[in-house]
């Protein structure tokens, strides 16, 4: 914030109180929190999310320039819980997820590890089932940046600062109101690694619209999650 001259006087700061606010023109950039609220009300709604404790996503994972592809299972439940498997010929059956207190990750090749420290602090904002609506629960900051393009598509891109200190950035569709993708620092085994995510593709599933493409880069890999169904409120407790 800036700070007024001590010596500043009614009369000298007269002019800025007459002169008119500027109106908003063609180009100015919406707040971040107006370009959140009209996701949410772009997929569904407050009602629509809320509406539901647990969903399972059924698809498949891929990454088409090794040849791999495998069937994809996700399941999330209120208030942050998420179990991934996917299931890969020739390799076996990887396994992720988040009870609530405990994050892991158990693959054929590794073994079963925990995940600790700002990958768990990532692993429980993105476990968390009404993330959209609670962001504040992990967000400090939102600030809206530019207008770019994202993926060949105008976009609004918001600077997000968690509340450990990470930043990143998330791309709304200009036009759509939809998210579009993020660009991230995401933790893993090998340090920091930048991912490019780009989400699309949407359809309604319930009373819920809903990415059916996900696309991941990096290290110049591309990963693709295809969701092919979703139900909501038909997972057990105990699948966690």
């Amino acid at each position: 914030m800036t700070r007024r001259p001590l010596a500043r006087t009614a009369l000298t700061a007269l002019p800025l109180l007459l002169a008119a606010p500027p109106a908003r023109g063609q180009d100015a950039l919406p707040a971040a929190r107006e370009i959140l609220a009209r996701h949410i009300q772009a997929i569904g709604g407050e009602a629509a999310l809320r509406a539901h404790r647990s969903r399972r996503d059924v698809g498949t994972f891929a990454i088409p320039a090794q040849g791999i592809q495998g069937n994809l299972e996700v399941l999330a439940a209120a208030p942050n819980r998420v179990a991934i498997r996917i299931e890969i010929p020739g390799l076996g059956t990887v396994r992720s997820g988040y009870d609530g207190q405990v994050g892991w990750n158990i693959h054929p090749a590794t073994g079963p590890t925990l995940i600790e420290g700002r990958a768990l602090d990532q692993l429980r904002q993105q476990a968390h089932f009404y993330a959209p609506l609670d962001h504040d629960a992990f967000i400090a900051s939102l600030e809206t940046v530019e207008k770019t393009t994202f993926e060949g598509r105008p976009c609004y891109k918001v600077k997000v600062v968690t509340r450990w200190g990470e930043e990143y950035s998330e791309f709304y569709d200009a036009e759509t109101g939809l998210l579009a993708g993020s660009v991230r620092q995401q933790e893993s085994p090998m340090g920091a690694v930048e991912v490019t995510t780009v989400v699309g593709e949407y359809k309604k599933f319930g009373n819920l619209l809903m990415p059916t493409r996900v696309v991941q880069r990096a290290f110049g890999v591309e990963q693709v999650l295809t969701l092919t169904s979703s139900e909501f409120d038909q997972v057990p407790d105990d699948a966690f």
